[in-house]
């Protein structure tokens, strides 16, 4: 009797110490909150934080050493969270009303920060491989936000302060970057990389400025400005240590840059009136 009490403590004590590998923490002010976590590995870590009224978190983590932080204030605002391998991390923080943020990670060290403040903004992340980092970050009405990341060491940086701002990266290879700041409305900016180390530098000031840039290749890089109104920007490079600066200031400026080859060098720099 006494080697099966033994063994009965000894399996709960088992039991209960796996049990504890998984470590979620909820925590809901107002009303109509709903908080859903599912985890299945070990050592994973979840904490849902809602203080208001009918918001939404859906955290699911499979694997080991996930972390996932969701933090929302306000009225029906939404969040999911897919992790799948090892020590990835989402942080989530949504402040406002009606704001909506799906983050999916799959492999290893992939990090990933959605901040939105204000009303109906939407941040999507995907992330595919190891150590890739994603931070969206939007501050008003209406703004969409996009990063897409396959491979390892990416980085997308996103910043939006207006209304209807949209931006979408992609990312495809090993150590590309993409910052990117809207400031304004209706402004577009659409980065897609292929390949090892290209980077790009977008900064748009204005109202329905559109900005697109392809990579492929290695070490390209894209630098490309826009302040004002209805200013469009276009620019290809194939190859490698390929440069392109675009400055466009005022109303209404098209530029288009294709680069194929290697060390090739373009400056365009546009603005209305001050001729001679």
């Amino acid at each position: 009797m006494k080697k099966v009490i033994l063994g009965a403590a000894a399996l709960l004590f088992a039991t209960v110490g796996f049990a504890q590998y998984n470590d979620s923490d909820v925590v809901q002010l107002g009303v109509g909150n709903y908080s859903d976590v599912n985890q299945v590995g070990y050592m994973n870590d979840s904490d849902a934080n809602q203080i208001g009224f009918f918001n939404d978190s859906d955290v699911d983590q499979y694997g080991k050493k996930n972390d996932s932080y969701v933090a929302q204030l306000g009225a029906g605002n939404e969040s999911d969270v897919l992790q799948r391998g090892k020590k990835n991390k989402s942080v989530t923080t949504q402040i406002g009303i009606g704001n909506i943020s799906n983050v999916d990670q799959k492999g290893k060290k992939n990090d990933s920060r959605v901040d939105q403040i204000g009303r109906r903004n939407d941040a999507n992340v995907y992330q595919r491989g190891k150590r890739n980092e994603a931070d969206i970050i939007q501050r008003g009405r209406k703004n969409d936000a996009d990063a897409v990341q396959v491979g390892k060491d990416n980085t997308v940086w996103t910043l939006q302060e207006g209304r209807k701002n949209d931006s979408y990266a992609l990312q495809i290879g090993v150590d590309n970057y993409a910052w990117t700041h809207q400031l304004g409305r209706k402004n577009t900016s659409t980065t897609l990389q292929f390949g090892v180390q290209n980077w790009t530098v977008t900064d748009q000031h204005g109202k329905s400025n559109d900005s697109d840039v392809l990579q492929l290749g290695y070490r390209n890089g894209a630098w490309t400005e826009q302040y004002g109104r209805y200013n469009d920007s276009d620019v290809l490079q194939v190859g490698l240590y390929n440069f392109s600066y675009t400055h466009q200031h005022g109303l209404g400026h098209m530029s288009t840059v294709t680069q194929f080859g290697a060390g090739n060098t373009s400056i365009v720099n546009q603005h209305n009136g001050g001729g001679l």
